[in-house]
């Protein structure tokens, strides 16, 4: 977690992005989602992204997250409730998990992805 004085000097884009893309890598990579028609998985792992990067470095609350992302603030909720050992539980089953998920990403899976993601480069695994 960042210290106060390094929060000021940082936007949460960098660090979002790193998210963002090891949650890539860990759903099978870009190559992959297109092979299972799953891009528009990209946009509820970056608002996933962006939703636990706000809460964890920057404390946002629920609702200025929200108002920052134009989603509900129970959205935001589900994002940040997941449970980040549903995503390794899934994520071990990738084929069955892309097919049963489909082309929509519900916020509570993307959080999961997102959380496990984080957590892993908090730790830098």
């Amino acid at each position: 977690m960042l210290k106060e004085e390094e929060i000021i000097n940082i936007s949460p884009e960098e660090k979002v992005q790193k998210v963002f893309l090891k949650a890539i890598e860990l759903v099978g990579g870009l190559k992959q989602l297109c092979e299972y028609r799953s891009l528009t998985w990209l946009p509820a792992l970056a608002r996933a992204a962006f939703a636990v990067v706000l809460k964890e470095e920057y404390h946002k609350t629920d609702e200025e997250i929200a108002k920052e992302l134009g989603i509900t603030k129970q959205t935001v909720r589900n994002i940040l409730q997941a449970d980040p050992e549903y995503a390794k539980e899934r994520i071990s089953k990738l084929k069955d998990f892309m097919e049963e998920e489909g082309k929509n990403l519900k916020g509570h899976t993307a959080g999961s992805i997102i959380k496990l993601a984080y957590s892993m480069l908090e730790k830098n695994e």
